[in-house]
């Protein structure tokens, strides 16, 4: 068995459980924000769960999986010292699912949406649309 076979099949799945995982987290806490409102980086907050939803959504279909992905790595950057930690020091528990999710977000840059995608659709289309 060749696991090579199946690495663009399991790259698709990684990428739909991402992309489900963003929306999962995201859309609750648009409901039910968190109490301190009054925090300096509440609107940094709001915006970022905005972006969150849009490029988790992007993600979740393999539209534009490489901006999409590098845009949620950025907003996670910009994130994590806001509410995980104050400075850049070395991680707390709590902060270590979105450090591996801006890890996973910089693989998706680099991997691209995989086979299973929309992206990937318009690649097709596109090669049978070039002149010959």
């Amino acid at each position: 068995m060749k696991p090579e076979k199946y690495s663009q099949h399991m790259l698709g799945l990684m990428r739909i459980v991402c992309g489900l995982t963003y929306l999962y987290c995201s859309i609750p806490t648009l409901v039910q924000p968190p109490v301190a409102t009054d925090h300096p980086a509440f609107l940094i907050y709001w915006a970022s769960r905005w972006v969150q939803i849009f490029a988790g959504a992007l993600i979740l279909v393999g539209l534009f999986t490489r901006v999409a992905a590098f845009i949620l790595s950025v907003n996670f950057l910009v994130m994590f010292p806001y509410w995980y930690q104050s400075g850049f020091y070395w991680p707390t528990t709590e902060a270590t699912g979105f450090l591996l999710a801006s890890v996973v977000c910089m693989y998706l840059v680099t991997a691209g949406a995989g086979r299973w995608s929309l992206d990937a659709l318009r690649a097709e289309l596109a090669s049978h649309l070039q002149p010959r």
